[in-house]
């Protein structure tokens, strides 16, 4: 037994450059991850005058933030460059009485889905498949850098159900777009914890083709409504068979 650990430590030095990364994360191409965070709109409803606030800061408030469910599978095509299917729960909410427009009175929420796919470039790459080491009485240890960083764009629809609140003027529009697109682009980390499991979080804004997410809009509406995603997820990783395809064998 202590020829054989002694032998794995061994060849995990021998291999623990770049010959031994290229084999081990090919054995782990496949994620499945599911998660919570916060979704926080950013449109024609509650928000101050963009000449009053710088890169919209002042807008970012925790009462205008709802949730987000989220479920994801990716898979790693090379070492840095993987593709995400991206399925979102979500909520907005807006309320003109914190913005600058609060003599208007227009209350609003809307429930969204999101079926999105995106691309995802690593910055710093995932080695966490090749930092467990086995050794005697032990079991799996770590070892070395188990933190991934990543930038990624994407796109898919994204549809709507806005539901007014309050429109003392009856300014809402009557037929809304229920469907549109959007458009992710944000960055996100990883964290390994053991050999299967990782922790997660992404941050991103998702740019869309419509100004109808909250039913309103406006002759002083310049831009289309957009809204941001902070997500926490817990990835599960799967193994890569012979054939490419996941494998759920033990």
């Amino acid at each position: 037994m202590k020829r054989t650990g002694f032998f794995v430590v061994i060849l995990m030095f021998l291999f623990s450059g770049n010959t031994f990364s290229q084999i081990v994360w090919r054995m782990h191409r496949y994620e499945a991850e599911a998660g919570l965070g916060g979704t926080f709109y950013m449109g024609d409803i509650g928000t101050i005058t963009p000449t009053e606030n710088l890169l919209g800061l002042k807008d970012l408030a925790f009462r205008f933030t709802r949730p987000v469910i989220h479920a994801g599978f990716r898979y790693k095509s090379f070492r840095k460059i993987a593709v995400k299917m991206n399925l979102n729960l979500a909520w907005l909410h807006g309320d003109d009485q914190y913005g600058s427009n609060d003599g208007r009175g227009y209350v609003f929420t809307s429930t969204l889905f999101e079926p999105t796919l995106q691309g995802e470039y690593y910055i710093i790459p995932d080695k966490s498949n090749n930092n467990y080491l086995m050794m005697k009485n032990k079991g799996v240890i770590p070892y070395g850098s188990f933190m991934s960083l990543y930038g990624f764009a994407g796109i898919g629809p994204v549809f709507s159900s806005p539901k007014i609140k309050e429109d003392p003027y009856n300014r809402a529009i009557t037929n809304p777009k229920h469907v549109t697109m959007a458009f992710p682009l944000g960055m996100g980390m990883k964290y390994g914890l053991t050999p299967k499991w990782k922790l997660g979080f992404e941050l991103g804004i998702r740019y869309t083709l419509s100004d109808e997410l909250d039913a309103f809009t406006s002759q002083f509406s310049h831009s289309n409504d957009v809204y941001y995603f902070a997500t926490f997820h817990a990835i599960y990783m799967i193994k890569t068979a012979r054939s490419g395809w996941p494998s759920f064998k033990k």
